[in-house]
């Protein structure tokens, strides 16, 4: 790389990208052109596909090397969760700038998408960008800070100091390509030396409406971490809802604050999981009944609580769960899960019936004879975040089919998940500068 070139993208990347206002974006349904059902049992089976967490491996962490990679330590490696995605956003890269609709993802942090020429991509809808077309890329130099924050990096060759990266996923997701630093419109703003994934190879990834993925992630390569945002919020309408979801970066997301019905919790840090957005949860209560008190059969991932280790800040029995945009159903811990059930079973006093083929969903009850589920009681369910109770009611619970009501939670032998239909028609704030995320109930029109 030219020594002049060199200079200047270090440059680039020791300045801070600051966002200069509020960034206000619509959300875009995937798969919003089918019916309630069809969408609902699609954006399922993807979460299906979604959790579990990829942990370090023996004697090489989660980019240890492997007979796919010809015997070669991956580059750049990290452990996340499952790709994939449900909402969508539209952003613009380069010079001349090249749209494309991208997944946002809670639950991982580089921004990446697919480039040409493509080595084995998945098919996407939109054009895939070239990056030879813009006049503002340029590849993250392998000997950068940027590059060597990783875990595992290398080069691209001897005579080629481009930083090439792996980026593994839980399952057999993952995605390949080079570092490198461009243009980024976000809004109607333009930011200068993003720094982003530029893939020639990926599997396991995000639909085909994506062209790739934009983690919001606590780990440094995130949007959000690059453009130095300390609050965003979004909305999720409901799965058959028409009206586009929205995300807002920056200052205009405390509008939380004139919401009455809110919980404020404030979130751990794992050292197995540092870029996720983590919360203790330490109770389960169904209806009327006594809450549950979660006791862990096994030590939960360390974490970390205002600066001390859980039970100084936080309790020292709590299950780890991660609030993730990216899954539609949250999961629970089998034991914790199996509580849950059992708990429904006896407020509903409804049959159960068989699991449910057609959604992918295994706790299901038998509705009365032409009655439907909004007729029916149901239960609140509520969880205690270190003693903050966050309020489920039946549409954040259940979903109608045919003649049963199936939950929409499933059951992980890994960290448990808060999902995107539990946070449907609440307004989500992560107030990253102080460690807290709020929920609050209300409409998306609400929100500015």
């Amino acid at each position: 790389m030219d020594m002049e070139l060199l200079l200047v993208l270090l440059l680039f990347l020791a300045i801070p990208v600051v966002l200069p206002a509020p960034v206000r974006l619509e959300l875009a349904r995937v798969d919003a052109n089918l019916t309630g059902h069809d969408l609902i049992r699609r954006a399922v089976q993807r979460s299906l596909d979604r959790p579990g967490v990829a942990v370090p491996r023996p004697g090489g962490g989660a980019g240890a090397a492997t007979a796919a990679d010809g015997g070669r330590r991956s580059s750049a490696a990290a452990p996340v969760v499952a790709g994939g995605g449900e909402y969508l956003v539209k952003l613009g890269i380069g010079t001349p700038q090249h749209f494309f609709s991208a997944a946002i993802d809670t639950a991982t942090d580089l921004v990446w998408m697919q480039c040409q020429p493509c080595v084995s991509c998945y098919r996407q809808l939109d054009p895939v960008f070239n990056p030879r077309l813009s006049s503002s890329y340029a590849v993250v130099p392998c000997s950068s800070d940027t590059c060597v924050q990783f875990d595992e990096h290398r080069c691209r060759s001897e005579d080629d100091d481009a930083c090439q990266y792996t980026y593994r996923y839980s399952g057999n997701g993952v995605t390949r390509g080079t570092l490198a630093v461009d243009k980024l419109a976000v809004g109607s703003d333009v930011f200068h030396g993003v720094v982003f994934g530029c893939s020639d190879s990926s599997a396991g990834g995000p639909p085909a409406q994506a062209s790739g993925l934009v983690g919001l992630g606590r780990g440094p390569l995130s949007l959000v971490s690059q453009l130095s945002v300390r609050r965003f919020m979004y909305c999720l309408p409901p799965p058959v809802s028409r009206t586009p979801g929205k995300l807002v970066l920056g200052a205009a997301a405390d509008a939380v604050r004139n919401v009455s019905d809110r919980v404020t919790i404030t979130m751990s840090s794992s050292t197995r999981y540092p870029s996720y957005y983590y919360l203790n949860l330490d109770g389960l209560a169904v209806g009327d009944q006594t809450p549950r008190m979660v006791k862990t059969t096994a030590p939960p991932p360390t974490a970390r609580r205002g600066g001390a280790a859980a039970g100084g800040g936080g309790s020292a029995n709590a299950y780890g769960m991660i609030v993730d945009i990216a899954s539609t159903i949250s999961f629970l811990e089998t034991s914790l899960y199996d509580e849950l059930a059992d708990d429904l079973e006896e407020e509903l006093r409804l049959p159960r019936a068989t699991p449910s083929r057609r959604l992918g969903l295994d706790l299901c009850f038998i509705l009365p004879e032409g009655v439907g589920m909004d007729r029916v009681y149901v239960p609140t369910v509520s969880l205690s975040f270190d003693g903050r109770w966050l309020e489920l009611e039946r549409d954040r619970l259940f979903v109608e089919d045919g003649r049963t009501m199936c939950l929409m939670v499933g059951k992980t032998s890994g960290v448990s998940i808060l999902g995107n239909f539990q946070q449907q028609n609440m307004q989500v704030l992560y107030n990253l500068r102080r460690g807290k995320i709020t929920f609050a109930k209300a409409s998306c029109e609400s929100m500015p």
